[in-house]
């Protein structure tokens, strides 16, 4: 899940609107209810956390927990 591996990450690089695009975009996996676009955009979230841009925790803390159930059974698809 997002959450699995959290890398520290430097104030300095973190986006704000980079955070709320992974957001977007988790949450638009939800509404397609698609498993392999919701599989896409881990990657995608993954790589923007790993490269310093978003932090993993903070974007999985601001979904909902509905949302956070949503999408880890649409990854368990």
């Amino acid at each position: 899940m997002l959450n699995d591996a959290v890398t520290a990450q430097s104030p300095a690089q973190l986006d704000l609107a980079t955070h709320a695009e992974c957001l977007e975009f988790i949450r638009a996996a939800i509404t397609e209810n698609c498993p392999e676009t919701a599989r896409d955009i881990k990657n995608v979230v993954a790589e923007v956390c790993e490269n310093g841009y978003a932090d993993r925790a903070k974007v999985w803390a601001d979904l909902t927990p509905t949302e956070q159930t949503q999408y880890k059974e649409l990854l368990g698809s």
